[in-house]
């Protein structure tokens, strides 16, 4: 066995006893959430969490490529941002905008998601300022876009992706599951999921391994940009309507969901099944600190508390196994 099929192994071992542990807070919170408000506990309200949790979700699952590289995406929010933005202005409400509409969110978030790319790898700047770059000049597109006014809306046909359901579970519940297991498929099974883990594990063995690193990481950021638009697209299909605020929540949360599902920020640990489990716990948390009726301050302070703990927790758990 070579050492980077072995630490490609370990890194899989070591991210399903996270999707485990994650899961099992999920659980946990929805339980004690229920104690506290009974209501927690109906099929309508579970339903709910789902349906808010596959926004952030489709977002993360394209977080936790670049975290497996060892890298972050800052850019996700301004992504979702200019994706909500072109969407409602290209389809101005008409079902024959729609493809259009689609393809050039699509266009413009692969492009930024290899620009991020290059930065970092071919130019070399630290993931955190390229990506905190490329997200400032985002925003401040969609803002000459739209002079500050945005225009537009979704077309009918697009609202029911948002808003409609099959068999009684929301529409975007079931693309962000159907994403997720895509994803997970594409990581675990294939050569180039291999190759993903190898790179955040080592960079250099895995380049001395013959592992394309360069390559594999600016594909990491084209696949967090194009699933960032993904997100944003079911979120303009659920609300309808175009909002500059709109990618703001996603800043950070994106990423607490990755971190909360036991990947490592310095790469090579990391799943996709962990990171559904993340998203749906960072939902249920919000939700269990409106049920307590805290302030949005102290849901901030809480959501922080979690991601230091997490990677603490992380930490203690990877010292133990060394």
């Amino acid at each position: 066995m070579t050492p980077n099929a072995s630490s490609s192994r370990r890194a899989l071992r070591a991210g399903a006893k996270a999707a485990g542990a994650v899961w099992l807070a999920v659980i946990g919170l929805y339980v004690v959430s229920g104690l506290i408000s009974p209501a927690m506990f109906q099929w309508s309200q579970l339903l709910n969490i789902l349906q808010v949790a596959s926004f952030l979700g489709v977002i993360a699952l394209g977080q936790t490529f670049v975290v497996l590289t060892g890298g972050i995406d800052l850019s996700q929010a301004g992504i979702v941002t200019l994706t909500n933005i072109v969407a409602t202005s290209l389809m101005l409400g008409l079902n024959d905008n729609i493809v259009i509409a689609v393809f050039a969110c699509l266009a413009i978030a692969a492009m930024a998601g290899v620009a991020n790319g290059i930065l970092v790898t071919v130019i070399g700047i630290t993931p955190l300022i390229a990506t905190l770059g490329t997200n400032s000049i985002l925003f401040g597109a969609a803002l000459v876009y739209t002079g500050g006014a945005p225009r537009g809306e979704a077309a009918p046909a697009f609202e029911l992706i948002g808003t409609g359901t099959v068999l009684g579970i929301p529409n975007p519940t079931l693309i962000w599951l159907a994403i997720g297991l895509a994803m997970a498929w594409l990581t675990r099974a294939t050569v180039f999921g291999r190759w993903l883990y190898a790179t955040g594990a080592n960079t250099e063995a895995a380049a001395m391994a013959g592992v394309p690193v360069e390559r594999v990481t600016v594909a990491a950021y084209a696949l967090s940009s194009l699933l960032a638009a993904a997100g944003g697209l079911l979120l303009t299909a659920y609300i309808g309507s175009p909002s500059l605020g709109i990618g703001n929540p996603f800043l950070f949360t994106a990423i607490a969901a990755v971190v909360v599902g036991g990947a490592a920020l310095t790469g090579g640990v990391g799943s996709m099944i962990a990171t559904i489990g993340g998203a749906v716990f960072i939902t249920e948390l919000n939700s269990f600190t409106n049920i307590i009726r805290v302030s949005s301050g102290t849901q901030f302070m809480v959501q922080g508390f979690i991601i230091i703990a997490s990677v603490l927790i992380y930490r203690r758990l990877s010292g133990a196994r060394g």
